[in-house]
């Protein structure tokens, strides 16, 4: 019996109908599906195939026709609908989501755009947090990001092993996925989601099933194997695939990614179009899956961000979603796909600039920034009328965007080979410069809202995880950084300089006696280098403790669910070391003298009447993000210290 490879595989879109009904589950009913993402790595599998069987079809062509033959096809494919559904999702972020989510997608969404949403904001970031989260309406969009990214090597991949014989084309692409599976194993879990190197294994396990299948197809009728036995053995890959795709309980996800990709593979390998997974519905939601895996995210973040605890609502967006894609699916992909390729590109290119004109709105046209209350200063947007569930979405949002929501433009490198940024203050009076570690990235806005009318300049430094007192071992580089920080004071030569900094080194144990405490002793030798550079005073923050980061975003949920508020601010305590921190750093202050001041946030943390710390407030806005910087509400709570100390600079 013939094996002939058909055009169209209805057992694909079987599959395919199977995998996003898994990932939707997962994204809605994550605690009932909580191994439903790996719908996604199916689909990696089902894309390396599609790929092959497309290069596989540009035997004998020159390397340019390769290349423009594998790109028309699959850029008209893919790019008319995602460009389409990431416009949709702008025009219900501009009308019907919360202002507050703006910030944060508008860069996510311009991520998007160039498929780049693999790329992680920060080393904080997480996938599954993201999604619990729901801010970003834009998170889905890493897989694709992932897909895109391999469509730049797999041409080249493929044409070399189309140089080999069919053998050797075997340990070819073995070779190649052993080495992608090994630097995914060997990876740090953020890199390993991620990344592209990390996820060629996957494809490369599909296109190694399509060779395969190609060649066996060749062979002569009486060289082929009997059905029965693969029909048989189908059922091997399917059921274990389908009952662990809807089991209720979590399994290690790196054992799961294995099984998932190989036996996506396996059941692609021996099932050619059996009538037994021919159902017309399930086909037809592997038909639409593309455009239904692109709208679901942005309906399901809406549902969950306006009414977090409704499952009705939920539902109500699952349906809503599925119903969505099939009107996009039977108007919008069929009509584009029927298109010339010069009409494809006329509308891609519309829509990537409808879209870019979308997301840079707010600078085109000077509009104020809608995540940004009436009030310039005001940074939280926080008002009186807000409850508990707005804690818990400005909580996430804050958290999502923490620096980058704090960007602060015009920055000017006035210094050669140095990353030093000056900016051209309002004022005449005086020249100011800050220095430190990510602390001067939080709170530079703010600091610029307070002390920009009186500055004609201001340089900044920022070192991450360096301080500019003393050395943090772990950070072997921050002990050259200390001799950047009197490099750029000396080049400074500021009225006023002020050190915002999160403590690493000056809380280290050891002995904190002043006279062999050696961070202590490091800490007086740079304060003698730091201190002639400047004219008039030196402003240091001094330590407090931090908060539990693990815990830090369900303060408000707990909150909200009736826990006890002494149970909740226990919890959240961090009190590390920074008391020994503030020991030394109030030391040096007193040795220097009038020429110093501390900023101190710890009277404003600690509530004297409950006799604790208090790192929210009573509706549950945090003052903190999950990696110890101040929120834009901690940074309203402390603003009153920098307008006193800006207001009497003399």
């Amino acid at each position: 019996m013939s094996t002939k490879i058909p055009s169209k595989r209805q057992d694909l879109q079987a599959i395919r109908g199977l995998a996003i009904l898994s990932v939707l589950g997962f994204h809605f009913y994550p605690n009932q599906f909580p191994n439903g993402y790996l719908g996604v790595d199916q689909f990696f599998v089902l894309s390396g195939f599609l790929m092959c069987m497309l290069l596989s079809k540009t035997s004998g062509m020159s390397i340019p026709a390769v290349f423009l033959y594998f790109y028309t096809r699959r850029l008209k494919r893919i790019l008319p609908m995602y460009f389409f559904a990431i416009f949709l999702a702008l025009i219900a972020l501009y009308t019907v989501f919360s202002v507050t989510t703006v910030l944060q997608n508008q860069y996510s969404a311009l991520r998007a755009l160039f498929f780049t949403s693999n790329r992680k904001k920060s080393e904080d970031e997480d996938y599954f947090e993201m999604l619990a989260l729901a801010v970003d309406i834009f998170t889905h969009t890493w897989s694709l990001s992932v897909e895109v990214q391999y469509y730049l090597i797999v041409p080249v991949i493929f044409m070399i092993g189309d140089t080999l014989s069919e053998n050797k084309q075997l340990g070819y692409y073995c070779a190649l996925s052993l080495s992608s599976l090994i630097y995914y194993l060997a990876s740090h879990t953020s890199v390993s989601f991620n990344s592209v190197f990390a996820r060629s294994w996957q494809f490369l396990i599909g296109m190694v099933v399509y060779l395969k299948q190609r060649r066996e197809s060749s062979l002569p009728e009486n060289q082929l194997k009997s059905d029965t036995g693969e029909n048989t053995l189908k059922y091997f890959f399917l059921v274990p695939m389908i009952f662990l795709a809807f089991f209720k309980y979590a399994i290690h996800a790196t054992v799961m990614r294995l099984i998932f990709t190989i036996f996506t593979g396996g059941f692609i390998l021996c099932s050619v179009d059996g009538d037994y997974f021919e159902s017309r519905y399930l086909t037809y939601i592997g038909d639409i899956s593309y455009t239904l895996y692109l709208v679901h995210w942005p309906i399901y973040a809406y549902c969950k961000l306006s009414y977090p605890e409704s499952y009705s609502v939920l539902t109500s967006g699952l349906i809503v979603s599925i119903l969505m894609s099939v009107v996009l699916y039977e108007t919008f992909e069929k009509w584009y796909l029927k298109l010339s390729n010069i009409n494809v590109s006329v509308l891609v290119v519309v829509l990537f600039t409808t879209n870019l004109i979308l997301i840079y709105k707010d600078a085109i046209f000077d509009t104020t920034p809608s995540s940004i209350s009436s009030n310039s200063t005001n940074l939280d947007g926080v008002t009186d009328d807000m409850d508990v569930y707005d804690a818990i979405r400005l909580n996430a949002h804050w958290h999502m965007t923490d620096l980058h929501g704090l960007e602060v433009p015009g920055c000017i490198r006035k210094t050669p080979g140095k990353d030093w940024c000056d900016y051209e203050m309002n004022g005449t009076e005086f020249k100011l410069a800050v220095l430190g570690n990510s602390f001067v990235e939080n709170h530079l806005k703010m600091f610029i809202q307070e002390c920009g009318q009186r500055s004609y300049n201001l340089r900044v430094v920022t070192v991450s995880a360096c301080e500019p007192l003393a050395a943090y071992e772990p950070k072997p580089e921050c002990k050259q950084e200390l001799k950047e920080f009197v490099d750029f004071l000396e080049a400074s030569q500021p009225d006023y300089a002020f050190i915002l900094t999160r403590f690493f080194a000056t809380g280290v144990v050891a002995n904190s006696t002043s006279s062999t405490d050696l961070i202590y002793l490091e800490m007086r030798e740079q304060m003698s280098k730091l201190l002639p550079n400047i004219k008039k005073k030196l402003y240091i923050l001094d330590a407090f403790p931090r908060v539990d980061q693990p815990y830090t975003l369900h303060v408000a949920k707990d909150l909200k669910n009736g826990r006890n508020v002494d149970e909740i601010h226990k919890q959240l305590l961090d009190a590390d070391n920074y008391k020994l921190a503030r020991q030394r750093t109030e030391a040096i202050v007193k040795e220097c003298g009038a020429k110093c001041e501390l900023i101190d946030y710890e009277p404003l943390l600690f509530n004297k009447t409950s006799n604790r710390f208090e790192f929210f407030d009573s509706r549950g806005f945090l003052y903190f993000t999950v990696i110890n910087h101040l929120s834009a509400h901690g940074l309203e709570l402390v603003r009153p210290i920098y307008t006193k100390i800006c207001r009497d600079l003399k």
